[in-house]
């Protein structure tokens, strides 16, 4: 089953990567409409994507088939596990869809808006190619308007000369006044001329500025219009990608709901069963009332030997179904009342482990500290007579009793952790332990008959190596009387 539910995962990310390179590629066919490989490539996608969602399907169904055959116990927790995990599912698509359906509602949005600008666009390059035509007209009606002028003034210059050379007789007054009239009128006519000119000139560049600005907006607003065209294009595609997303979550739920009604069907014919099971166990415990008096009458009667031995044998059954719910239930406190003295017993032992090893230490400890002491009492011989070392020991006799005391109440707590020790059960390392613990209580022991030895015995009658003897366990007592102390000062 989870097998099939991780290959059934592979085939859609294959999936969704095959529509990912098909989105791509067919971006890539809408900016190049002719070519037909990546039309081949479009198709062998397509093709691809069906094959994958076709062995989907059959892996699905291969699911349903596996999930038929399984026992009946192992079918609800794997459909109910299903059905969670189908649910999940679909409330995820259902929200990644609600997400992409805002977001494309956003972008038909944009969309119009960018389409109410485009047309907005056009209206204004209408009235400006509108007004460049109306300027051009209005420039050559200007240069038809010049041009007449032009041909009205040699007219009018040939018309006053023939007129001049037929009054050549005329005063030389008029003379004089119609050369000024025609030097004035000649000026003004070239000066109207220049200016014309120069308002034409200045028209042609304004004109050719507005054309520049016009092919300028023009190429914009063109790739406007191709960017919004790839944008309804990419939002076609993602449009698309939704509603399959969309149809494949109503068949998630298609498929949640039969198998919802499956469910129900099953639990339907479980509860069934389980009310003609509970019905057929109450059966017997009715029964053995009726069947002990009429088993009573025939025996009396002499008639029912064959039915009372049934009856009774199904008396035992329930009696042996009762005992046997009660010896599980005394097994259960019993396994629980041995794990928890397990309990115990591995923190007593680590307990005891614990102590066992700081008393190592501190036997280290003493050892070394005695090591030292038999240095120091070799150097004081070697300096000194031996009666100063013997009024040394003389000293300390109350810390020795004190070290008595001090150890009595050890020696009492340490009897403690044995009587505890006693009660763990046998295992190997324990026994270890508890030998150890009554070598060192031995020792203890010892110390301390030596101590009051040396506290009651006269010490003039004894000979050199009584005394040396005695030397080193009062150099002993003294290092773990020491030792005490500081081990006091330490807690």
């Amino acid at each position: 089953m989870d097998l099939l539910h991780e290959q059934v995962k592979m085939l859609a990310g294959e999936v969704a990567l095959c529509v990912s390179s098909l989105k791509r590629v067919s971006e890539q066919a809408v900016k190049s409409p002719g070519d037909l490989q990546l039309q081949e490539q479009m198709r062998n996608l397509k093709d691809e994507i069906r094959e994958k969602k076709l062995q989907i399907r059959i892996l699905e169904q291969r699911m349903v088939g596996s999930v038929e055959r399984m026992p009946q116990g192992s079918i609800n927790t794997e459909i109910s596990q299903v059905l969670s995990k189908l649910a999940a599912q679909l409330n995820e698509k259902t929200f990644e869809l609600e997400i992409k359906s805002a977001d494309n509602r956003v972008l038909q949005e944009q969309l119009k808006l960018k389409m109410m600008e485009n047309s907005e666009m056009q209206e204004t390059i209408l009235l400006l190619r509108q007004q460049l035509v109306s300027e051009r007209c209005f420039t050559c009606q200007q240069q038809d308007a010049d041009h007449d002028a032009a041909t009205l003034v040699a007219y009018s210059e040939g018309s006053i000369e023939a007129k001049f050379e037929r009054e050549t007789g005329a005063h030389s007054y008029e003379e004089r006044l119609t050369n000024e009239n025609i030097q004035t009128s000649n000026v003004r006519l070239n000066k109207r001329f220049v200016h014309e000119v120069s308002n034409d000139s200045s028209v042609d560049t304004l004109l050719n500025s507005q054309l520049l600005s016009l092919t300028a907006e023009i190429e914009s607003l063109k790739q406007e219009k191709e960017q919004i065209i790839e944008e309804k294009e990419a939002l076609e595609i993602h449009d698309q990608k939704l509603a399959e997303e969309a149809s494949y979550a109503k068949e998630l739920a298609a498929a949640a709901a039969v198998e919802l009604r499956n469910l129900a069907e099953e639990v339907t014919k479980l509860s069934y069963a389980n009310a003609k099971l509970a019905a057929e166990k109450d059966a017997p415990c009715k029964n053995s009332c009726c069947q002990r008096s009429v088993s009573f009458d025939m025996k009396q009667n002499g008639d029912g030997g064959g039915r009372s031995d049934a009856h009774g044998r199904k008396i035992e059954d329930c009696l042996s179904v009762d005992e046997l719910e009660q010896e599980l239930s005394a097994r259960h406190q019993r396994e629980a009342s041995l794990v928890a003295a397990l309990y115990e017993r591995d923190k007593i032992e680590s307990e005891l482990r614990k102590q066992l090893d700081e008393t190592k230490r501190r036997e280290e400890d003493m050892e070394n500290e005695l090591a030292n002491m038999w240095v120091l009492v070799a150097k004081m011989r070697k300096s000194g007579p031996v009666s100063q070392t013997v009024s040394f020991e003389g000293l300390d006799v109350s810390n020795i009793l004190e070290a008595k005391s001090r150890n009595d109440i050890s020696l009492s707590k340490d009897k403690k952790v044995s009587e505890t020790f006693e009660n763990i059960p046998a295992v190997d390392t324990s026994e270890e332990l508890k030998a150890r613990y009554h070598k060192e209580r031995k020792r203890c022991k010892e110390l301390d008959d030596l101590v009051s030895r040396l506290k009651g015995d006269d010490l003039g009658g004894l000979d050199i190596n009584a005394l040396e003897e005695l030397q080193s366990l009062h150099v002993e007592a003294i290092t773990k009387i020491c030792r005490a102390k500081c081990l006091v000062d330490v807690l």
